[in-house]
């Protein structure tokens, strides 16, 4: 369309009328389209509009599915486990989908620390724990199981809190032992140790619990 849209400027290009109807858009859509010998100037452009909209709201639609956030791969697994205890769910091939997680894309909203959740349900699933009033409401299937999302969260918050913590007391109570207890030359380097370490262990915190970024890591431990 752009082709044609170039064609009828320069086929206008050539005679005085072609040229004050470029100068002029009145002029131009006041010309009955077989003076031209194709469609007008207007109804095409109106085209390549309606055609670049479309385009870009593909291109969004695009991007926003690239942006989905992808299944973890527990919840692949979980698919993949419905599907081949129920055989007869599905047509024959039409569990193939299934098996290829790069194309899978997942409504479940990401969380910053969803590995923790999935270790907190793999320890549960290893204890002798029955049923809640709401897990047995939800399913009766001895092949599905459900977790208690506020206990799962209580129990992941209360382990990000420990942690935090920890990596805020035992440094400071570790250095203020080694300068009083033992006030010689290697207590410059038992310091210099310990500052290491804590810093190494607050910045794998910061990037296995939250989704900063690298830059975001380097100021967090320099400061």
């Amino acid at each position: 369309m752009e082709d044609d849209l170039l064609a009828m400027d320069k086929l206008d290009s050539r005679s005085d009328d072609g040229r004050r109807c470029l100068r002029s858009r009145m002029m131009d859509e006041a010309r009955k389209p077989h003076e031209h010998g194709r469609e007008s100037r207007n109804e095409l452009l109106e085209r390549i509009e309606k055609k670049t909209i479309e385009y870009g709201q593909l291109l969004l639609q695009a991007q926003q599915l690239v942006a989905m956030n992808k299944p973890a791969s527990r919840d692949h697994k979980s698919l993949v486990n419905f599907i081949e205890n129920y055989p007869n769910l599905l047509a024959e091939g039409d569990d193939e989908f299934a098996y290829h997680k790069e194309d899978l894309v997942t409504l479940r909203s990401g969380r910053e620390y969803a590995w923790l959740d999935a270790t907190v349900e793999r320890i549960l699933q290893l204890l002798p724990t029955k049923p809640t009033k709401e897990t047995r409401l939800k399913t009766d299937d001895d092949f599905v199981l459900y977790f208690t999302r506020s206990r799962i969260n209580f129990v992941v918050t209360l382990i990000i809190t420990l942690l935090i913590l920890t990596l805020l007391i035992v440094p400071i109570w570790l250095l203020y032992y080694f300068t009083v207890s033992l006030a010689n030359s290697a207590t410059d380097r038992i310091s210099i140790v310990i500052l290491l370490v804590s810093t190494l262990l607050f910045s794998g915190i910061l990037a296995l619990f939250t989704r900063a970024r690298r830059h975001e890591i380097f100021f967090a431990a320099a400061r």
